[in-house]
């Protein structure tokens, strides 16, 4: 090939440049100037719903007495009965119970209970179902109040209460409802910090059992522990049981209960407080006696943050304050500066946290919240010790789907509150046969109380998006119950190609 052939071709490439970049610049202009047809892409998706299946909840049982066997044996005994209340949307639902070798009582109702529920005949969701407990302890070993719910077992659950230090025992109770083996870790916080304890890792709980272990063989003398609880192979569903003695004297009794798990924003509705003017700071600070009543929280992760409280009234009265708290350590934050009645407690921070509630009822605390209808139908509820008191775990609460059931077992002065914090109005209905309806009107970003008849079932309706709960108080005893959504994990979920 000749240079003269090498020089035309490079010219004609380099005129077929000019060309090029000079169409390239006329169709940018026309793209600016010319109108274009509009061409909307839409990702392509499939929207999937559980076929409905059988539901199931677990309710923690009747509560256990522990008994010594020797300087490191002990066992258990259940001497009362929990008291029961259960709802469906199909009546066909029914019960189980769960085998409890290390509970000496081999009664039929000293066994931990299971309702379930199938799905209707040709139903396209899963039927709704809840169940709660309660039971009044007067023994010498055992007194006050505690109520539980009926809830669903999980692989991986927090509890935020009790206490191992002398004269409080706090039990761990592990249900396993499936047909899987469950090999369950313990991981435990405390106001020391994580508690390495190996013993913690490998407890079986067989297919249909309760297992019942004490907290104190893994945390001893610890004053305020966090216990997550995991299960590798079948779900479980794990609670703590603590009472406190005082100088011999049995003085409160408590389930604490899951709460909503580990996030950046923890609820905790309901929370009812009497005498807390001799408890009342000024200053944020630990709190150590459990004659007070406290916030626990507890950052597990790696790194420390800045703790936002907000307290709320059934009035709008808000007291907010922070606290700078460090990572894997337990602290108890004091309910300061407000007076008796019931209260959100709403806590934010910048690293997902635990949280949980304990309030204090003397011996010769009152009722605070609003008197319940007088039920004559309701079976009476015995009064707790006159002398110990009682006190109250109140675990965080999940947001609620649009209906639930809400079954009020035997209690005293069943009361249930609803905050709102989304930006809109909630209208809620609450219906149960033979009463009239309750109706209650909450505003973004407040809350609402109401008086509720024990061993009465409600039907709810218009929660969707709201946090509840459901709390007793009498005469020197207390409890409360966190509200569950229904079926949440029966939602239809959006599914999109890679």
């Amino acid at each position: 090939m000749s240079k003269t052939t090498k020089v035309i071709r490079a010219g004609v490439t380099g005129v077929t440049g000019l060309v090029s970049a000079g169409a390239v610049a006329l169709g940018i202009a026309a793209l600016v100037t010319l109108p274009l047809p509009e061409f909307v892409g839409t990702a392509p998706s499939l929207s999937i719903a559980p076929v409905p299946a059988i539901q199931q909840r677990v309710c923690p049982g009747p509560l256990v007495e522990v008994i010594s066997q020797g300087a490191e044996d002990i066992s258990f005994y259940s001497t009362g009965q929990a008291q029961y209340s259960e709802e469906s949307s199909e009546k066909n639902f029914d019960n189980f119970w769960l085998e409890s070798p290390d509970n000496q009582n081999d009664a039929l109702s000293a066994a931990p209970k299971i309702i379930t529920v199938p799905p209707g005949v040709d139903a396209e969701s899963a039927p709704l179902l809840a169940g709660n407990q309660t039971e009044v302890a007067a023994t010498e070993a055992l007194s006050g109040l505690a109520a539980a719910a009926c809830t669903e077992p999980a692989n991986d659950l927090w509890l935020v209460g009790g206490s191992t230090e002398i004269g409080r025992t706090t039990l761990v109770t592990l249900s396993n409802p499936t047909d899987v083996t469950a090999t369950v870790t313990l991981e435990v916080f405390s106001e020391k910090g994580y508690i390495d304890a190996v013993t913690t890792e490998g407890i079986i709980v067989m297919p249909g059992e309760q297992r019942i272990v004490s907290l104190a063989g893994y945390a001893p003398d610890a004053i305020a522990p966090v216990v997550r609880v995991m299960s590798n192979g079948g779900q479980v569903l794990a609670n703590l049981q603590q009472s406190v003695t005082r100088t011999l004297a049995p003085s409160g009794v408590e389930w604490v209960a899951p709460g909503s798990g580990l996030a950046t924003q923890q609820i905790i509705p309901g929370v009812f407080v009497a005498g807390q003017a001799e408890h009342d700071r000024s200053e944020v600070g630990n709190v150590v006696s459990d004659l007070e009543p406290t916030i626990r929280v507890l950052i597990p992760g790696e790194k420390d943050s800045k703790v936002n409280v907000t307290l709320l009234s059934s009035t709008g009265k808000k007291i907010e304050y922070s606290a700078n708290l460090p990572a894997k350590k337990v602290t108890q934050l004091p309910l300061a500066g407000i007076k008796d009645g019931t209260y959100t407690v709403i806590l934010t921070s910048q690293e997902p946290l635990v949280a949980g509630i304990r309030t204090v009822q003397g011996a010769d605390t009152g009722t605070t919240t609003p008197a319940a209808p007088v039920d004559p139908a309701a079976p009476v509820v015995p009064a707790a010790a006159e002398t110990g008191g009682d006190f109250t775990w109140l675990s965080s609460s999940s947001f609620l789907t649009d209906q639930i059931l809400v079954p009020v077992p035997a209690g005293p002065a069943p009361t249930v509150t609803f905050y709102n914090p989304a930006n809109r109005t909630a209208d809620i209905t609450l219906s149960a046969q033979g009463q009239k309806d309750i109706t209650l009107k909450v505003k973004a970003g407040e809350m609402v109380t109401s008086p509720l008849s024990a061993d009465t079932k409600y039907n709810v309706k218009g929660v969707e998006g709201l946090v509840g709960g459901l709390t007793f108080s009498g005469s020197g005893i207390g409890s409360a119950i966190a509200l569950n959504p229904a079926n949440v994990l029966g939602s239809s979920i959006t599914v999109y190609p890679r």
